[in-house]
């Protein structure tokens, strides 16, 4: 009898333990809110029925979600606020709000239709249902209108930081279903069926002089922490070593909200959040089997590219914001999800910065579990061009569209070259895609240092220090936020084409080894006037330049020209057909005289080319790059001129040319002046009293026209 007793009390005591409450629902902006009270802790995991009558065992409804303890209790805000007795807020069906009680637990079904149902909240394990106990008293109403009652993003949170910078707390519940393409109007789906009413969180911070007065619309900048970070690491004013604070309008700090039982490195059972690569998730994922892994056969989805890309429009909707200047912005593990995301959706998208970067998936045991292996290289749903699949470690790559756009926004990048991070660690992939990315033209400023890979590290070249005279002002968010993605741009290349740039060498970890230059820059002194471009039907232009006034050294380059190659990406109205023949120039700001001038032919895929320029630095000489169609353009068509020929290059003494010229004179690096001769019909220039070394050799054939080339003595 005695046993029967202890047995009865434990029975008791488990099911005390484990026992749900007061289960009611309403339906709000097109979502069915479940709350019940929960003892704490409560069990790792409760399964929410649903059926249109009344029903006492799990078996007799339909499961339409399992929440995880981490879930249906605010786990995120109790990790990142540190305030135990934090509780959600919820909308009612009157408009108002409902803040839980401590205790209680919350699950969030996104509705498909109209209709009415039951919903029961039963411990894991568990079937029995009770009336009156775990399981709503009467059947709740909801509605389908997703243009009356759209889904929303609810805010939870508010807090003024110490530096005055305002922030705001936002979650919101997703809708999971296997058909990734069966979502609402308003509401895609965005995780598969074992996730739906998956919470995810995200952090706004406001500028300090945030200014919408008459209607002005400002910039917004997302941002997506490393593998082992939250949200709250990137909200304005912390991350100080990339100066993460918006300036002129908000940002919108990510979190990577994808909980799951997995295998920690003793083997045991563990649960963790934060592994979805800021992309997604294989359908048949099992996040309660901790011995789950993504197998060949399944397919990636981009279930987390689906929410950020969801939250910015929705934000978009309902603050002031300029949808052309909405940047991204990634740290490690966030570096995956803002290249993913900017070559998915280039048109959203104005640039990209990424900081130690890898351009690739991952291989640890948690990351295979989500979307498999790189041996593997599962499906994506996304597509590239001509609708090919990408694959998921090509969507890391920096190469591979996403999309049937042919061009990219504006992407930066840093790396480390003692950077060993098991996931987005320094090698000869990643060497291998700058070269690749430098040759195909996207426009990708590369940056390199001798730095590892945590972010507080300083002292190295382009993070000396957390001032603005110690660190490049490119990776600023402020920087960012004057871009447009309506706007085009000159996507310089061939930058390791330039014997005077430096160069990062073949991938070998480590510095002061030989291989290559310890740190360096493709295309990141390069520089542009933004409110210069012109962008016709007929015409296109900037004004460009090397850096040489920045406030940090590192910045400004030590050159005093470098030659490039530019291709016109992302042009709005300059849209010649392919194979129409443009003409080109590069003017002189200061006096309009042509440095350099030719003929291009629209390439297949209607790329511009604009070949062999010689961009200069401010100080010495801003120029106005030109391409126009003769056919369209309104102003006086100029006659074929190319780049200045010379032989031989080097030289001891003579210099030929292929042209008559009247004027040349002969500049050092510095811009001076130390030969020129007035020779008319001349086509042969004396060097040999000039001492070895590099210079600019300037041949004008009338007072308004000049060529420029450059020659080495020797």
């Amino acid at each position: 009898m005695k046993k029967h007793f202890l047995l009865i009390v434990f029975l008791l005591f488990t099911f005390c333990l484990f026992s749900q409450t007061n289960v009611r629902a309403w339906y709000a902006q097109g979502q069915v809110w479940v709350v019940w009270e929960t003892p704490v802790p409560g069990p790792d995991t409760y399964g929410i029925y649903k059926k249109i009558t009344a029903f006492n065992n799990t078996n007799q409804a339909n499961l339409i979600g399992r929440p995880f303890q981490f879930e249906y209790l605010p786990g995120t805000y109790y990790q990142q606020t540190g305030d135990p007795n934090f509780t959600y807020r919820i909308p009612k069906p009157d408009g108002t709000v409902y803040q839980l009680a401590p205790g209680e637990g919350l699950f969030v079904e996104t509705v498909l239709n109209a209709g009415s149902a039951f919903y029961a909240v039963v411990a894991w394990g568990q079937t029995a249902v009770t009336a009156g106990g775990n399981i709503t008293q009467s059947a709740v109403n909801y509605t389908f209108n997703p243009i009356t009652q759209p889904i929303n993003c609810h805010l939870q949170r508010t807090e003024i930081l110490p530096t005055g910078h305002k922030t705001a707390w936002f979650s919101m519940w997703a809708l999971g279903r296997q058909d990734e393409n069966a979502g609402r109007p308003d509401f895609p789906v965005m995780a598969n069926a074992a996730k739906n009413g998956m919470p995810s969180m995200f952090i706004i911070s406001q500028s300090l002089t945030l200014d919408t007065m008459g209607g002005q619309k400002v910039p917004m900048t997302h941002l997506f922490h490393g593998g082992g970070g939250v949200a709250q690491q990137m909200i304005a004013n912390r991350f100080k070593q990339f100066n993460l604070e918006p300036k002129q309008g908000i940002s919108v700090a990510h979190n990577d909200d994808f909980p799951v039982n997995t295998v920690g490195e003793t083997g045991d059972s563990i649960f963790t959040s934060g592994r979805s690569l800021w992309f997604g998730w294989t359908k048949r994922h099992n996040p309660f089997d901790f011995g789950f892994a993504a197998m060949p056969g399944d397919t990636v989805i981009n279930y987390t590219q689906r929410r950020i890309v969801w939250i910015n429009d929705w934000l978009i909707k309902h603050l002031p914001i300029d949808p052309n200047r909405v940047a991204l912005m990634g740290y490690s593990m966030g570096t995956g999800g803002a290249t993913v995301l900017a070559k998915s959706f280039p048109d959203k998208f104005s640039t990209a910065c990424m900081f130690n970067t890898g351009f690739r998936g991952a291989e640890d045991a948690t990351s295979v579990r989500v979307v498999g292996s790189m041996s593997d290289n599962l499906p994506t749903n996304l597509r590239g061009w001509n609708n090919q699949t990408v694959r998921i470690e090509e969507a890391f790559s920096l190469n591979v569209p996403c999309s049937e756009q042919r061009d990219f926004p504006i992407m930066r990048v840093w790396v480390g070259k003692n950077d060993d991070n098991s996931r987005m660690h320094w090698g000869p992939a990643v060497a291998a895609q700058f070269r690749r990315a430098d040759s195909l033209g996207w426009g990708t400023q590369f940056h390199w240092d001798e730095r590892g890979h945590t972010y507080p590290t300083l002292n190295f070249h382009w993070i000396q220090g957390e001032g603005g005279g110690e660190q490049t002002y490119r990776d600023n968010m402020s920087y960012q936020e004057f871009f447009r993605s309506n706007q085009s741009y000159p996507g310089f290349f061939n930058h390791r084409l330039e014997p005077l740039n430096n160069d990062p060498g073949t991938g070998q970890l480590g510095i002061n080894n030989g291989d290559g230059d310890n740190w360096g820059t493709w295309g990141g002194w390069h520089n542009w006037d933004l409110g210069s471009i012109t962008d016709e039907p007929g015409k296109w232009e900037v004004t460009a330049w090397l850096t040489a006034n920045a406030p940090f050294a590192n910045d400004n380059c030590p050159e005093n020209a470098l030659l490039t190659d530019l291709f016109i990406r992302k042009p709005q109205q300059f849209n010649p057909a392919p194979g129409k023949m443009l003409e080109w120039r590069v003017r002189d700001i200061a006096n309009n005289l042509v440095i350099q001038a030719g003929q291009t032919t629209v390439r297949p895929d209607g790329l511009v080319l604009v070949p062999q320029i010689f961009v200069t630095k401010e100080t010495f000489r801003k120029i106005l790059i030109q391409v126009y169609d003769p056919t369209v353009a309104t102003q006086e068509s100029e006659e074929d001129m190319f780049a200045l020929a010379i032989y031989p290059n080097p030289t001891s003494g003579m210099l030929y040319f292929k042209n008559e010229f009247e004027t040349a004179r002969v500049l050092d690096l510095n811009g001076k002046i130390l030969l020129e001769k007035y020779v008319p019909g001349s086509m042969q220039l004396d060097v040999s009293s000039l001492a070895n070394g590099l210079y600019f050799l300037e041949i004008s054939e009338n007072k308004a026209r000049l060529k420029i080339s450059r020659f080495v003595k020797n």
